[in-house]
């Protein structure tokens, strides 16, 4: 099987972090009127479930353009979005954690224990451990994923870091299912159907799975970049190629 070949676009347009920021704008502003529609009221909860909902979805798409461009050849002119889109939803994922941390504790009493405001963390450790791995490591991989980190670490464990990425979705996965999300809330809509849309943890998690699965398929149709012997004359090109067409 022939390794996937690697096009690493490492200087972006100030056009293309501004169709990233955008992506991250319009998904946060379409679930907050989603979970507006399921009963959830526009305030600073809804807002931190939605920025981190809108960091996921970023992360997903950035993740499934290269296994896209794999497949359909025409996705290539997309892949000098997925740095920016990485980047922002590693941003982006902050004022998720900030609001959870700061506001969450006194902007919804009847979750957290009004004597010990850290009681709701303790009880969901796991959650809240896997998160915040996810984070850590979202946050190194966003710094070094700038041509100062590529050539600090050098290609090959450049490579290996950004292919982490991969990882912190599945640290996702896993925060979110350490909260009780599908018995809590999947099987209990799924019963009564009170609300017009499935909880917002769903579309999440479909999101979530979606980038991996295609990475699983795309790994077992072309292989790992990272087995592939190196080829100056098709990966430097590819990056001289693409940052002079913007």
């Amino acid at each position: 099987m022939q390794a996937a070949s690697t096009r690493h676009v490492l200087s972006n347009s100030l056009a293309q972090w501004l169709w990233a920021v955008l992506c991250y704008v319009f998904w946060l502003i379409f679930f907050m009127w989603y979970h507006n529609v399921r009963g959830l009221p526009y305030n600073l909860h809804n807002l931190e479930k939605c920025t981190g909902i809108a960091s996921v979805y970023c992360l997903a798409l950035a993740l499934a353009l290269g296994p896209l461009s794999r497949f359909l050849p025409s996705f290539d002119k997309f892949l000098c979005y997925r740095r920016p889109l990485g980047v922002v939803a590693a941003v982006g994922s902050l004022p998720h954690v900030l609001l959870a941390l700061f506001y969450l504790p006194w902007g919804v009493p009847k979750t957290f224990s009004r004597d010990y405001f850290m009681s709701w963390f303790v009880e969901h450790w796991f959650a809240n451990a896997v998160g915040g791995l996810a984070l850590i490591l979202f946050v190194v991989i966003a710094i070094y994923s700038y041509p100062i980190g590529f050539k600090k670490l050098g290609k090959r464990k450049w490579m290996i870091l950004q292919k982490f990425s991969y990882l912190v979705m599945i640290l996702l996965v896993l925060h979110m299912l350490s909260m009780g999300k599908i018995p809590k809330n999947w099987i209990a809509w799924l019963q009564t159907r009170d609300k017009p849309f499935p909880p917002g943890s769903f579309p999440v998690m479909v999101a979530c799975l979606g980038a991996l699965l295609l990475k699983l398929v795309d790994l077992f149709c072309h292989g790992d970049s990272l087995g592939r012997k190196p080829n100056k004359s098709v990966d430097t090109l590819a990056v001289r190629r693409m940052t002079r067409r913007r």
